[in-house]
């Protein structure tokens, strides 16, 4: 087989293997590809075209088929190890996820650039090595599913994206990486391991309706109360992004009452970047009184980890305090 013991870069879009889309050619070939890379890695590497549209039209069930995909090149046809390019603006989500449903030991790391292919501040050739040679190494084996970016590998969960135009726009954060390479193109030095991870194994698909709602100064209740007049049986899940500890204006109560004597899992996370939720105050609409009322902790998870989150659970059969349990992270 043609993967057998080689490194599957599995493209699934992304500014790094795309010019900018008025370019008449705009995807890279698998041949200028193969030219950004070093003669010592070209020999261990194969190109695999997935999907080349925006990561915004991403759902989670295309999330989980290419995970599948992914599991298949090393499971069934014995590779080392894949490399999966995408859209920068949802990667560390995509990763997250992955990281949460893989179970294999060879590693899947994902990469992108915040500029195109081709143009002068393209990263499309270090990136790609760096990823290569990291998922070669071997000490990436075991790891989970990992991201290579800024010339080091992070654990997804540590991964934040604080800018769209900025070369640093991706922050690891509260941790640091888990290994860097040497120079630019150079080997990789494995740092340290990344915290435990239950992996959890789907047994159903991936629920499509999870929204996300956040609460903010002054807000009212019109988008809650619509979705749950309108479309309250398509609902799956909801996360409720609320404000410092997770409270939410009064008005949000009664609604969310109604989702958890619906039996349907309401998960409550902070919006603040580095925020944890928090049974502090005692008043109608605080964290304290929406826990006691039937919503799930989402701990110390932003509110987009905190959905991918929910998802798998619920995908995993999880139910009652084994899904609050799972979504605290325990």
């Amino acid at each position: 087989m043609e993967n057998r013991d080689k490194i599957v870069v599995l493209l699934a879009g992304g500014r790094i293997v795309q010019r900018h889309e008025l370019h008449d050619n705009p995807e890279l070939s698998e041949e200028e590809l193969y030219a950004l890379l070093p003669d010592d890695l070209k020999t261990h590497v194969v190109f695999q075209k997935w999907s080349f549209q925006p990561v915004s039209n991403y759902t989670l069930r295309m999330c989980a088929d290419i995970i599948g995909m992914a599991s298949g090149f090393i499971h069934d046809e014995g590779a080392r190890g894949v490399v999966i390019t995408c859209g920068i603006q949802a990667l560390a989500e995509l990763a997250y996820f992955a990281d949460l449903v893989w179970e294999l030991n060879p590693p899947v790391i994902f990469t992108g650039s915040i500029f195109n292919a081709g143009t002068q501040n393209s990263e499309t050739a270090v990136r790609l090595t760096q990823s290569i040679r990291a998922a070669l190494s071997g000490a990436c084996t075991g790891k989970g599913a990992l991201i290579c970016i800024q010339d080091a590998i992070y654990a997804p969960a540590d991964v934040l994206r604080i800018s769209n135009f900025n070369r640093a726009g991706l922050l690891a954060f509260p941790e640091s990486p888990l290994g860097v390479f040497s120079q630019p193109s150079g080997d990789y030095i494995s740092l340290r391991f990344p915290r435990h991870r239950k992996i959890q194994k789907l047994v159903s698909p991936i629920a499509r309706n999870i929204p996300v709602i956040s609460a903010s100064l002054g807000d009212g209740d019109l988008i809650l109360r619509a979705l749950l007049e309108k479309r309250f049986e398509e609902l799956d899940g909801l996360v409720v992004s609320g404000l410092g500890d997770g409270d939410v204006p009064t008005s949000w109560v009664p609604h969310l009452r109604k989702l958890v004597r619906s039996e349907i899992p309401v998960v409550l996370a902070s919006r603040y970047p580095d925020g944890i939720v928090q049974a502090t105050e005692n008043y109608e609409g605080s964290a304290s009184q929406l826990l006691e009322t039937g919503l799930i902790s989402a701990g110390m998870l932003s509110p987009y980890q905190a959905r991918i989150r929910l998802a798998v659970g619920m995908a995993s059969g999880l139910k009652g305090q084994e899904l609050a349990d799972y979504m605290e992270n325990k």
